[in-house]
């Protein structure tokens, strides 16, 4: 049976790094207009007026899981 050694672990996991506040919401913001033409505002103030529906496209909650988390409100 074949192993896989030590040296051969770094090429299979992916470099994970911390990203600053502003480039954190470019990447927002690159996935908003990727998925649906619109900056990363204007998504958030869709789906927060109830304009975009979160249960009908899985591209709306892979946009929404990068928005920073909201208090909800009462």
């Amino acid at each position: 049976m074949a192993t896989r050694t030590h040296n051969e672990l770094p090429e299979l996991i992916p470099e994970i790094r911390e990203l600053s506040a502003a480039e954190w919401g470019r990447l927002v913001d690159d996935k908003a207009r990727q998925y649906f033409g619109i900056s990363a505002q204007e998504f958030e103030r869709r789906l927060d007026a109830g304009e975009i529906d979160i249960d009908d496209d899985p591209d709306v909650m892979r946009v929404a899981m990068l928005l920073p988390p909201r208090a909800e409100s009462e």
